[in-house]
């Protein structure tokens, strides 16, 4: 018998697959036919799952898409942050014989020293009023009388200042106007007043200034003033050094859970003492067990030292800055840089020397050679005094190795 060829077989395959169709293939038997009227259903083949379609791009708006909300950056995330702090800052001074500015118009008081005090935020203590027109003669008889415009005012701007205190015995020198202008004067150059005379409460308040991820809160204060309180002029946030506990106190704690840094800017001591007095030192500690992380302090118009206490530190005068005296003592000067680690940690506290020229006009510049060492001598001393040691760095002083609080649980890796 002859073999069946490929091709017959494929034939007869063909043929017993076409017999079999409309077959269901579960019962067997051949479906009722539908009615006359309705068209017979048409088994569609089941076709191959195609890929999705590319998404079509979004039609063009003309409105701008929104700013995405910035996410919060976790502390531990967060770069280091540096304030820097200088002392006391005018730019003249009534004399008998009328106004004597310290800067002429086209001097540029902090160009020597800019460098020196740049960092991410940078304040010092305003030890004048603001007025939009300086009067010629001074409006109040004291002996030292201070004052100055708005235009003198835009040196601070050139030097790079973020904030200045208002909080300080110089305050009344240019009577109700100097304090209600001057902080209106900071603000229009974009400047941060810090302890400004309030006309309505709270008398006093943190302030804060947000830099690089970090919230730091300042509670600017003075333990001095010249003149007293009068009835219906606007009110110097003024305490005794005795109450700065009792005061300041509850707004530290308020401050733990709001704020990343909190700063005592402080207004006190007694003029051309060499050391603070007991009381100063045992209540500046008080205010850093509380929570606040620096005191900084300002008034007698020379250094003083720097005292460590716990993860913090305190620095007692930052002596003159911008100033009309330049004898042996109040001329020696300097700028005090913090530098913190999330944490916050105190890494490291730099004192970098500086003084006050007497020519071609005064104005400050980093002190080195022989008038650096004197100053560097006279800081490490106070400061060893006081129970601190201070390292030489170069042309500088550094405080470092102080103990860093432990961080939250939720910041650690």
């Amino acid at each position: 018998m002859p073999r069946p060829t490929c091709r017959a077989l494929l034939l007869a395959l063909s043929l017993a697959a076409c017999s079999g169709a409309g077959r269901d293939s579960t019962a067997g038997t051949r479906p009722a036919a539908p009615a006359a009227d309705v068209p017979p259903p048409v088994p569609a083949a089941r076709p191959e799952p195609a890929a999705a379609p590319a998404p079509a791009p979004p039609a063009p708006s003309d409105s701008p898409a929104p700013a995405a909300e910035p996410a919060p950056v976790p502390p531990a995330a967060r770069e280091p942050i540096e304030l820097t702090f200088v002392g006391d800052v005018i730019f003249g001074r009534y004399r008998d014989a009328g106004y004597d500015p310290i800067p002429g118009p086209d001097d540029k008081p902090f160009a020597e020293i800019f460098e020196t005090m740049r960092s991410d935020l940078l304040v010092g203590n305003l030890e004048t009023p603001l007025v939009r027109e300086l009067p010629d003669k001074s409006p109040i008889g004291a002996k030292y009388r201070f004052g100055a415009s708005k235009e003198m005012a835009r040196h601070l701007v050139d030097g790079g200042f973020t904030a200045m205190s208002l909080a300080n015995n110089h305050a009344f020198d240019q009577r109700v106007q100097g304090m209600l202008e001057s902080p209106k004067i900071l603000e229009e150059l974009g400047i941060v007043p810090l302890g400004a005379s309030r006309t309505e409460p709270p008398l006093f308040r943190l302030e804060t200034i947000e830099r690089r991820g970090w919230k730091v809160g300042f509670l600017a204060v003075t333990a001095r003033r010249n003149a007293p309180q009068f009835e219906g002029t606007p009110e110097l946030p003024f305490l005794s050094t005795t109450e700065l506990e009792d005061r300041l106190g509850p707004l530290i704690d308020a401050a733990k859970t709001s704020h990343d840094l909190v700063v005592v800017f402080i207004h006190w001591g007694d003029e051309y003492a060499d050391a603070p007095a007991g009381y100063q030192r045992t209540h500046a500690k008080r205010l850093l067990d509380r929570g606040a992380h620096l005191v900084v302090g300002h008034h007698p118009h020379v250094l003083q030292g720097i005292e460590a206490h716990g993860a913090g530190a305190i620095a007692y005068s930052l002596g003159n800055f911008l100033f009309e005296n330049t004898n042996a003592i109040p001329r020696l000067s300097g700028v005090l840089r913090a530098r913190f680690t999330p944490g916050p940690c105190l890494e490291k506290l730099t004192f970098h020397p500086a003084y006050i020229k007497r020519t071609p006009t005064k104005h400050p510049a980093p002190a080195t050679g022989a008038i650096g060492k004197a100053v560097k001598g006279r800081m490490r001393a106070l400061s060893q005094g006081l129970g601190t040691e201070l390292a030489d760095a170069g042309d500088d002083l550094v405080l470092a190795g102080l103990p860093c609080p432990a961080q939250p649980a939720a910041n650690m890796p």
